[in-house]
């Protein structure tokens, strides 16, 4: 019987999480087309996310889902731990671990890279509810934003800011459409991760659409007949997000602030988490109880507008948007 899902909103849930469960899988890799073994473990509080290779040596085989593991960025992200041992792929499996509020769990691979699937992160929601997330006898900790941090990198351009509600905003040129910028915002609060952002895919992601990619009867009814169909008008502006979020799952804690990227990639946002941890006047740890103190109990509308309206900073990228959109 599969579980029923209760994602505990990595943001708002006072307590860490992991999965209830081991889950299999297998998949095919993005780069070499070889099968992949994937296995998702139950973790004790406070131990992370870690990849384990095991087609490696078992004492160099631990990988810490880390900012401090990131060696590359293009032309994807690899982690890699002191022994040069490194796995690739990461993003769409860390942005659902994120999502479904999972703050332990060790991630056993037979290669150098996860699987692929669909280039989203949907089959591993799916992986996910067959485990099932229970909640730990341990206080989750989160980064309580307390003023901005900015990055840029050309016309690359990064920053989280101080905001009572966590959410996302990309701007962008879609590939093949107008050269105007596009604007996209969402709350990441309720369930928006879920229905809005991890089924996007990157065109460059999509699979032949043969029956190869899975072996897992859970996963069977996410079929490769749409993997030339967009699913959403602008899929690469939430395939953008879906990687930032990946990708910022790196820190560790869940970022409780308001991120703006333009014109997003892997060595933006790894430019960005180091600043972040250089920068460390600007934020602070704090569990969910103290962030109730200071704000009262966040409900499932606590992303409504405040008094206290922050706009972007005045060298950030001119949005075709108000800056307030970032507040909704």
């Amino acid at each position: 019987m599969i579980a029923t899902m209760h994602y505990s909103r990595p943001e708002t849930n006072t307590s860490q999480c992991t999965l209830n469960e081991p889950v299999h899988c297998t998949g095919i890799g993005l780069h070499d087309d070889q099968e992949v073994s994937l296995t998702l473990l139950p973790a004790p509080p406070d131990s992370g996310t870690h990849f384990l290779r095991r087609d490696v040596d078992i004492t160099r085989a631990l990988i810490p889902a880390s900012w401090h593991s990131i060696v590359e960025t293009h032309p994807d992200t690899l982690l890699a731990n002191k022994y040069g041992i490194g796995v690739h792929g990461v993003e769409p499996l860390l942005a659902a671990l994120h999502g479904c509020g999972v703050d332990n769990v060790l991630i056993e691979v037979s290669g150098y890279e996860v699987p692929i699937f669909d280039g989203s992160s949907t089959p591993l929601l799916q992986m996910i509810n067959q485990a099932g997330v229970i909640a730990q006898a341990a206080a989750r900790q989160i980064i309580w934003m307390d003023r901005l941090v900015s990055v840029r990198i050309g016309e690359h351009y990064a920053c989280i800011m101080p905001g009572l509600s966590p959410s996302i905003t990309v701007d962008d040129v879609i590939p093949g459409g107008s050269h105007a910028p596009q604007n996209l915002t969402f709350s990441l609060l309720d369930h928006v991760f879920e229905r809005e952002i991890a089924p996007a895919r990157h065109p460059q992601h999509e699979t032949s659409g043969d029956d190869r990619y899975t072996d897992s009867p859970f996963l069977s009814d996410v079929k490769m007949v749409d993997a030339k169909t967009p699913r959403f008008a602008d899929e690469f502006m939430r395939y953008q997000m879906l990687e930032s979020i990946g990708l910022l799952a790196l820190a560790e804690m869940p970022i409780y602030g308001q991120m703006y990227f333009y014109k997003p990639n892997a060595f933006l946002i790894d430019a960005l988490m180091q600043k972040l941890f250089e920068d460390l006047d600007s934020w602070r740890q704090l569990s969910y109880a103290e962030v109730e103190q200071m704000t009262g109990k966040l409900s499932t509308g606590s992303h409504q507008q405040t008094s206290d309206r922050r706009v972007l900073p005045a060298d950030a990228p001119k949005s075709p948007f108000s800056p307030d959109r970032l507040l909704q």
